[in-house]
């Protein structure tokens, strides 16, 4: 998931980025949400909702002993004597006596008519206030048996009852000030704090709300700053990366261009002069190999040329003997003139061999189809010899991407090497089948191997079979092989040797297939170049 050192770094940057601020975010948070809801505490709401209880309970009591004085009052027979007698001043006298001998605070006489009116009122003090209700707050007062002056703060509290046919007595108590200022405090007190406990529910809804959105947008700023940081620190690991890849393909000219932190750049700076040595040792390597390669090849061309020298030197030789002889034979000149024309033969057929090597005709490929080329080659070598010759294809074979005429050039010289290898009798097997090793360009390869039963080859010789002028036959160029390795080289394909002592050898040539987009038929087999190459 993270395999790329920017995304790795990309997720360690972004983790230390956010970790720490949700973390902190997710604390304040709790700590703010904890404060909102220690302000909402039910027992503080209940405490002031008892208290406010409390109050109101003993404004009934009071409420319910002025509807009982009340109430007796206008039950007493001596009062409804005096009022019966019509005398109103002894009955305001009998209800002033009365009620200030029951502890009232005012008494109050009203006409209970169509729109009722006091007919006289006396209050105990003189802080004491008279109440004045409205007539529907009287007749509500007698059905609900009481009436409280003084809205949500009450400031009376009083009974009424009816006192003869056509009169309301209404008597009650005033409540002190300081009572109803506490009962004013505990209503704002108790409406405060309700409204509160819904502010701090919304409160604490929209703080977890922004809580949410700002680690949101705390994830976005990290997530960018972490890119911005990774991207940064990663960009010239990843130049060096790319530049290791080009390099270890074979692009020594390629360089780095040094940023980033110090360190880095010391990286770059030090790849670049790798490069450079490799570069230059690469440079020395070819120089040394082309080197030991011509010394070899001058070694082998002194070698194949000294061979045919000796027996033309005793032959000529020979030749200015007999030249002396007062008859010279014919038959001995016959064949020491053979045997100067065979060795002159042989160095014929060296340097054309180590012409072909050294300047090879331009490759033109094209789509070959290497079973058929395969099975064609075999056909002419069947019946010539002892040597059974074997085709096996493993189909399905795509189509080759290669010059037909030289492909047919390198399985000419492999079944030599392969029959003079093996003697008068044994067999050689031409294999083609489908490879899974791919080249740049082509999405796979076929490999064509020939394979015999011959004696094999040691390490050693294995090791050195395709260099120029080696060979362990007592005559031949020693450049087949040679000129083998360079015909593949150039189609971009691989040339490889397998080879165990008492086994046999097989060779094994690798070709890429037709590259996409190519889609020429087969090209046709070139029976020229392989009559050549038999040659």
């Amino acid at each position: 998931m993270f395999g790329t050192l920017h995304r790795k770094l990309l997720a360690l940057f972004f983790l230390v980025a956010l970790i720490p601020s949700l973390g902190l975010t997710l604390f304040v948070t709790q700590y703010l949400a904890k404060s909102l809801a220690a302000l909402r505490n039910p027992e503080t709401e209940r405490a002031l909702a008892q208290s406010l209880e409390v109050i109101r309970q003993g404004i009934e009591r009071l409420g319910s002993d002025a509807q009982h004085h009340a109430t007796v009052m206008s039950e007493d027979d001596a009062a409804a004597r005096l009022l019966a007698q019509g005398t109103l001043p002894e009955v305001e006298r009998w209800l002033r006596d009365e009620a200030r001998e029951r502890g009232l605070d005012y008494v109050v006489l009203y006409k209970n008519d169509a729109k009722p009116g006091r007919v006289f009122g006396a209050r105990f003090g003189p802080r004491i206030t008279i109440p004045e209700p409205e007539r529907e707050s009287l007749l509500a007062a007698l059905n609900e048996g009481g009436l409280v002056s003084g809205g949500e703060v009450p400031r009376q509290v009083s009974g009424v009852a009816t006192f003869g046919k056509n009169y309301l007595i209404l008597a009650g108590y005033q409540l002190d000030p300081e009572i109803s200022s506490e009962i004013e405090a505990l209503q704002k007190n108790l409406t405060m704090y309700k409204r509160l406990g819904v502010y701090t529910w919304l409160s604490e809804r929209s703080l977890w709300v922004f809580a949410g959105l700002w680690s949101v947008v705390l994830g976005l700023v990290s997530f960018f700053l972490a890119a911005l940081v990774s991207r940064s620190i990663a960009r010239p690991i990843v130049a060096l990366e790319s530049g290791m890849e080009r390099v270890s393909a074979g692009d020594l000219a390629h360089r780095v261009a040094p940023a980033g932190t110090r360190e880095v750049r010391y990286l770059g700076n030090a790849f670049n002069r790798m490069v450079e040595e490799i570069q230059t040792s690469r440079r020395a390597l070819l120089r040394a190999e082309r080197l030991a390669a011509w010394r070899e090849v001058a070694r082998a061309v002194a070698h194949e040329i000294r061979n045919p020298l000796t027996p033309i030197q005793f032959a000529l030789q020979r030749l200015q003997e007999e030249a002396r002889r007062p008859a010279p034979r014919a038959e001995v000149i016959g064949e020491n003139a053979e045997s100067i024309l065979r060795e002159v033969r042989s160095l014929q057929e060296f340097v054309t061999a180590f012409s072909a090597v050294a300047q090879l005709p331009e490759t033109k490929p094209a789509p070959c189809d290497l079973p058929a080329l395969v099975e064609d080659v075999a056909r002419l070598y069947r019946g010539s010899s002892r040597v059974e010759f074997r085709v096996e294809v493993e189909r399905p074979v795509p189509l080759a991407w290669a010059d037909s005429g030289q492909i047919q050039r390198v399985l000419v010289n492999l079944i030599k090497n392969a029959t003079e290898a093996m003697g008068p009798e044994g067999a050689v097997t031409l294999r083609v089948r489908r490879d899974a090793g791919a080249f740049p360009g082509a999405a796979s390869s076929v490999a064509l191997e020939v394979e015999d039963t011959g004696p094999g080859m040691d390490p050693t010789t294995l090791e050195r079979a395709a260099h120029p002028g080696f060979t362990t036959k007592s005559s031949g160029s020693g450049l087949g092989l040679t000129l083998v390795q360079r015909i593949v080289e150039q189609h971009g394909g691989r040339f490889e040797l397998d080879s165990s002592p008492g086994v046999g050898t097989r060779a094994i040539v690798t070709i890429p297939t037709v590259p996409a987009g190519e889609e020429a038929p087969a090209a046709p087999l070139a029976s020229g170049d392989g009559a050549g190459a038999r040659a």
